[in-house]
């Protein structure tokens, strides 16, 4: 994939959080009078919506954000975004963290997944949250058909 160097940075947690808000604004969202001082206040209002989803994936598939909790906020910002086109990279990723056992990744690789309608949570599961590793795994591997 080749990327021009202005796409060539690593976000900061912080900037994650912008880049969601950023691309909830996009897709017509309402914000908090706080989110939206995030919003005008961020330098990645520099880049278009694109180049900061394109910056974000390129940084995944890179390897630059090697701490779990880096991706999770990628996986987050990622998340927001109304493309669909994102399922495939979802499902790739999911497949990663679950190698890793990574609960709180697979956790918001689902989230996202559900967000396009896409059958990630099992359909008698009644609960969702972070913390219910086990059940978070079982729907992953179901999900992507592992056994």
């Amino acid at each position: 994939m080749a990327i021009n160097m202005k796409l060539r940075m690593k976000l900061t947690k912080d900037q994650f959080l912008e880049a969601g808000f950023i691309f909830e604004k996009t897709n017509g969202n309402s914000h908090s009078d706080y989110e939206k001082e995030i919003i005008v206040e961020s330098v990645l209002t520099e880049y278009k919506p694109t180049e900061l989803e394109k910056l974000i994936i390129y940084g995944l598939h890179s390897g630059i954000y090697l701490s779990k909790d880096e991706r999770i906020s990628a996986y987050r910002a990622l998340s927001k975004i109304d493309n669909r086109n994102l399922i495939l990279e979802f499902k790739k990723w999911l497949r990663i963290e679950l190698e890793s056992e990574n609960g709180i990744a697979i956790f918001q690789l689902l989230v996202a997944l559900d967000r396009f309608d896409e059958p990630a949570f099992h359909k008698n599961r009644n609960s969702r949250g972070n913390e219910e590793t086990e059940l978070n795994i079982r729907d992953a591997k179901q999900y992507l058909n592992i056994k």
